[in-house]
């Protein structure tokens, strides 16, 4: 077979992997921040994963607009 046949064989299979890296980033990412508002890493990385990190950033307005009675943080100080 032809040698340029061979090259874009793995340019394809090259682009594949790092395209499907940057996903699996991406959704790492989504699910750490998911993590902070109380959903657990691996439940929102498998729902990132198979769904969208969209989905995730989603998720996150959705569970903030569940649990609005989270404390304040405390930026006057009392003196």
């Amino acid at each position: 077979m032809f040698v340029h046949v061979h090259f874009a064989a793995i340019v394809a299979w090259l682009l594949l992997a790092i395209t499907g890296l940057l996903w699996v980033m991406a959704c790492a990412l989504m699910a750490a921040k998911m993590e902070k508002e109380g959903i657990t890493f691996w439940k929102g990385f498998a729902a990132n994963l198979l769904l969208s990190p969209l989905a995730g950033l989603i998720m996150i307005f959705v569970s903030r607009i569940l649990h609005p009675s989270r404390a304040l943080a405390h930026t006057v100080s009392r003196g």
